[in-house]
This record gives structure tokens, C-alpha cells and sequence, in this order.
């Protein structure tokens, strides 16, 4: 059973990286997009002046368009860790969850879903009750409280370079398709001339560059990870050992649940 103290050490995990992702996220998708901005502004046909960073994100933009749209657009779905896509990042970060030791198990054992009351199928989630809940959150965290921590930094550091490579490769797409839609407009209204300064052929330039490094630093490889990846890699080997280790607490957990006299034997 977990007390209040621990639902409230809990949110404070989940909250804490969460939250500075959010806020990171807002920060750089604010301001690479005024940037855009101001960089295209002839283009656009609009007026944008160069301002500091700190009047930047006091502006009321910031609150009423730009962190909503962070949180129900990426932060809410997070589609890092629920998305049913294969590539290989998001099938990278799901694969190292524990809770799939869990299930495995169960598809390991002689017992069946006909034979075993507490028999795991993939379409319950029991698994992930049982690692959130039960473990995670449970036995793991009252023996190492820093492991769950550093969890939840890891997976979340994850998440900012995913979804920052994802805003980066979207103002580099739009700055091009402004590039190219601008000249074309130019052209068929009969006034055929290069309309382009330094800064708009950098904007893109620099983003793909970050892009570039972001993805050659940090590599969501499954024999040879690095970088955050590594990391978050890393950590969930260290949980599934735990699991691993600690055999008779599963039994005693899953197998033996609502009064069930059943072990795990591997078929």
C-alpha cells in the first residue's frame, strides 16, 4: 500500500522533470520561432524588431499560444513513450521499459492465461500496474529512493532531445518552403529576382546542424547506444537485474496473488 508520503515523493519525481522539460521546450520553441520570424519577416510581408531574450518571454504570447500548445501537442501525448510507431527512437525507448520483463515472464512460464489466474497478457497493462505500482514505486523505491530519481531524469532527458529535433526539423522545413514559395511568388507576378539575405539561408542551415549533432551524440542504437540514450538504457538493465534478482518477490507478488498457490517455472 503506498502511504501519503510516498504518493507525495512520487509526484515529486514525475512533476520535477516534467515540468523543466515543459519549460525548455516552451523556452527554445519560443524562441527559434520568433527568430523565424524575424529572420523571414520581408516575406511574410510583416514587421518584427530584434528584442532581448527576457522581453521575449514576457510576452503575452507565451502564455495564451505558445505553452499550451507544448503541453497538448507534445508534453500530454508523449508520444515517445505510448506511440505504437516503430522508429527507431520510439521503439528504442520502449523497449527498455522493465515492465516488459514482467510480461515475458509470464509468456515464459509453463503456466497459461487457462491454467494461472495472475497469467499477464499484453492487453491488461497488468504489468505496468504491477512495475509502477508495486515496484517502481513499491519495493524499489523504498530501498533506493536516487534510483527512481535519476529514472525519471533520464527518461526525460530522452524526451527533450526527441522532441527537440522534432521543432528544430520543422523550422528548418519551414524556412526552406519560405525560401522556395516566396521566389515562386515572385516569379509568376513577373518580377524575377533573388530576394534572400545571409541570415535566411543560415536559419536552416543552423538548425540542421544542431540536429545533426544532437542525433550524432546521441544515438538510440539497441547494440550501441550513446548519450542520453545510453543512459536511459542504462538504468532500466540495472531494474530489470533488480527484477531478476529478486524472483520471490514475484512469486509472491503476481503468481500468488488473490490466494493463487502457483510459481513461475520457465517452460
Amino acid at each position: 500500500m503506498i502511504t501519503r508520503q510516498q504518493k507525495k515523493t512520487k509526484n515529486n519525481y514525475i512533476t520535477e522533470p516534467k515540468e523543466r522539460l515543459e519549460s525548455l521546450l516552451v523556452l527554445t520553441t519560443l524562441l527559434i520561432g520568433y527568430y523565424f520570424l524575424y529572420v523571414y519577416q520581408n516575406m511574410l510581408h510583416i514587421k518584427v524588431k530584434l528584442i532581448s531574450f527576457q522581453t521575449l518571454i514576457q510576452m503575452p504570447i507565451m502564455v495564451l499560444i505558445i505553452i499550451p500548445l507544448i503541453h497538448y501537442l507534445i508534453i500530454k501525448p508523449d508520444c515517445l513513450q505510448r506511440s505504437p510507431c516503430k522508429k527507431k527512437p520510439i521503439r528504442f525507448f520502449q523497449n527498455e521499459f522493465p515492465s516488459k520483463y514482467l510480461l515475458e515472464r509470464c509468456e515464459r512460464c509453463i503456466e497459461n492465461e487457462t491454467s494461472c489466474p495472475n497469467y499477464i497478457k499484453a492487453q491488461s497493462y497488468a504489468h505496468i500496474r504491477y512495475w509502477f505500482n508495486e515496484l517502481f514505486h513499491g519495493e524499489i523505491e523504498r530501498e533506493n529512493p536516487k534510483l527512481v530519481k535519476d529514472t525519471y531524469e533520464k527518461g526525460y532527458s530522452c524526451k527533450l532531445i526527441y522532441y527537440l529535433s522534432w521543432i528544430l526539423a520543422i523550422f528548418s522545413a519551414l524556412g526552406i518552403a519560405i525560401i522556395v514559395f516566396y521566389h515562386l511568388y515572385l516569379y509568376f507576378s513577373g518580377n524575377i529576382k533573388i530576394e534572400l539575405t545571409a541570415l535566411q539561408i543560415f536559419y536552416p542551415l543552423v538548425c540542421i546542424v544542431i540536429i545533426i549533432l544532437i542525433r550524432a551524440l546521441n544515438r538510440p542504437d539497441e547494440n550501441r547506444p550513446s548519450g542520453y540514450w545510453q543512459a536511459w538504457q542504462e538504468i532500466n538493465r540495472i531494474h530489470v537485474s533488480w527484477l531478476k534478482s529478486n524472483e520471490e518477490f514475484l512469486v509472491h507478488l503476481i503468481c500468488q496473488a488473490n490466494g493463487a498457490k502457483k510459481r513461475f517455472k520457465q517452460k
